[in-house]
């Protein structure tokens, strides 16, 4: 049986301050972190998933890199041979020429 290795997922330093900063803004607007962590967790378990099943996400232009939906935000990621690597989070609800990744 050929086992398939699992990538490791990093996330790079401007994906991280965005997650933040979504995290500050529903913080300050519920004034309760619940939703924030709620929303932290989806993040978790859909790159899980990406994990295991890396093509099951929306192909860009751009090669290596994909993105998928969680909620109301984007997750941009690229996929190399041993990681996966968060490059952005991005709101679907912006104006769409704005999409970070063409």
């Amino acid at each position: 049986m050929v086992q398939r290795r699992r990538r490791k997922i990093k996330w790079t330093v401007n994906a991280i301050q965005t997650k933040k900063s979504i995290f500050y803004y529903w913080n300050n607007r519920n004034k309760s972190t619940v939703y924030s962590q709620k929303l932290n967790q989806l993040f978790t378990a859909t790159l899980k998933r990406v994990e295991n099943n890396p093509e099951a996400s929306i192909a860009t232009k751009t090669e290596n890199v994909r993105a998928i939906l969680v909620r109301d935000y984007y997750l941009i990621f690229e996929i190399t041979e041993f990681k996966i690597i968060v490059l952005d989070i991005w709101d679907t609800r912006q104006n769409p020429q704005d999409f970070p990744i063409k």
